[in-house]
């Protein structure tokens, strides 16, 4: 019987298949063993039995029975595990491919809506929320059917203007990750990692490109970093000028110049209007727990049509062959009172929900923390993957394996 020849590659890939393979044999064998020595262990206890306190003896050997059956029954589903494997050839061709019923061949892919939910950004860095935006908004997704929603349940300016900066900011990083297929497109993780950043970049520019992005991206860093500086000046200057107005008003009324001035401590925004969300300085109505509601649109829904850039300076890169639309980015602080319980992040999640709604109204959900970025610009498409299946409706949620980075190895 003649048997042709197997490349290098097919006997990687071969390897490769064998290796799950072996990994359920190798587990199988383990479950044996377990069990054997198991049921010798339980032979053992009922064969010899404490005459001198039966009824804890009998307890005990119930409680180590009932332990027994409910190991093996974690173990049958082990035993058959079920690999699944995303196929994005199939999806595009089943949702973005020319047809009888798609002529012009736009993507029929569903809506997915990303919630990222931050509550203190002195527990949760700002930086490091906008660089979990960055990546949902880079994300290898139709842009008209991608949302952001942050939900910032500390209703802090802080958050507020770091959102605006990141959304400034990503008009010159998502268009860098398009033309040169950036991955990950966390520009904090992209930046660090450590080799040639070169390789397999086909691009003439790229090392232009680069270098800019990398400059503006430093540069980004710095804006955000100086925030709490920059908002905590700015309401210094507007509640001083508050108080002299006070005290001017006070002499012309003919008061007691003695008399100490009731002025509110209140955070200022760029635009000269007190902050609705919390004070940096607690006051009525501006506190954690005592806040008016905020929905604020910081990018404004694409068009449904491509988009292309230009080379001028103002793009800071050439981006004519780039699609520069950005996805829809919003700012929600929901409203908190005191005396209602407000259940916390599942508050949050719900008060996005509703926004969601009215503003979007995604099919699909994606829940964020603020320190979750999207390794993968695909991962949508693959979840997409699941839930488009023809037993898509058997399916409730995907739950996308987690990678983390910087862990003290001291930490358990």
């Amino acid at each position: 019987m003649f048997l042709p020849p197997v490349t290098t590659s097919q006997r990687k890939n071969q390897c490769k298949n064998l290796q799950p393979i072996l990994r359920t044999l190798e587990h199988e064998l383990l479950v044996v063993i377990r069990l054997v020595a198991l049921g010798l262990f339980l032979e053992w206890r009922i064969r010899n039995p404490n005459n001198n306190a039966k009824w804890l003896w009998g307890m005990s050997v119930v409680c180590e029975i009932w332990f027994a059956f409910s190991w093996i029954l974690d173990q049958l589903p082990k035993l058959s595990p079920v690999n699944r494997a995303t196929d994005l050839e199939c999806l595009k061709e089943k949702f973005e491919s020319r047809s009888s019923e798609n002529p012009l061949g736009k993507s029929d892919l569903p809506g997915v809506d990303v919630f990222v939910s931050t509550a203190d950004p002195e527990k949760e860095p700002p930086l490091v929320t906008c660089n979990t935006i960055l990546s949902i908004l880079a994300a290898d997704y139709p842009v008209d059917k991608l949302s952001c929603y942050l939900s910032d349940d500390g209703g802090a300016l802080l958050t507020f203007e770091a959102l605006a900066e990141c959304a400034s900011f990503a008009r010159i990083w998502v268009s860098f990750c398009r033309k040169h297929s950036i991955e990950p497109r966390n520009p904090d993780s992209y930046f660090n990692i450590k080799g040639d950043p070169t390789k397999n970049k086909v691009r003439t520019d790229f090392v232009k490109d680069r270098r800019r992005v990398k400059r503006e991206y430093d540069e980004f860093k710095v804006r955000v970093n100086s925030l709490p500086d920059s908002i905590r000046r700015r309401s210094d200057a507007y509640n001083a000028h508050e108080e002299i107005r006070a005290k001017r008003d006070q002499i012309e009324r003919g008061g007691d110049i003695s008399e100490p001035l009731n002025v509110c401590k209140a955070t200022w925004m760029a635009d000269g209007a007190h902050w609705p969300g919390t004070w940096i300085v607690s006051g009525k109505e501006h506190s954690r727990g005592d806040h008016a509601g905020i929905i604020q649109v910081m990018l404004a829904p694409p068009s449904s049509e491509p988009l292309f850039g230009s080379a001028d300076q103002v793009n800071l890169i050439d981006s004519t062959e780039v699609d520069i639309r950005l996805p829809m980015l919003v700012y929600v602080s929901r409203e908190k009172r005191p005396g209602y319980d407000h259940n916390k992040k599942a508050g949050a999640m719900n008060a996005l929900v509703r926004s969601s709604a009215i503003m979007s109204n995604g099919p699909f959900i994606l829940n964020l923390d603020c320190d979750h970025y999207i390794f993968n610009s695909l991962a949508l498409r693959e979840g997409m993957c699941f839930m488009m299946d023809r037993s898509g409706d058997n399916i409730c949620y995907v739950q996308f394996p987690q990678r983390f980075e910087g862990i003290d190895p001291n930490d358990r």
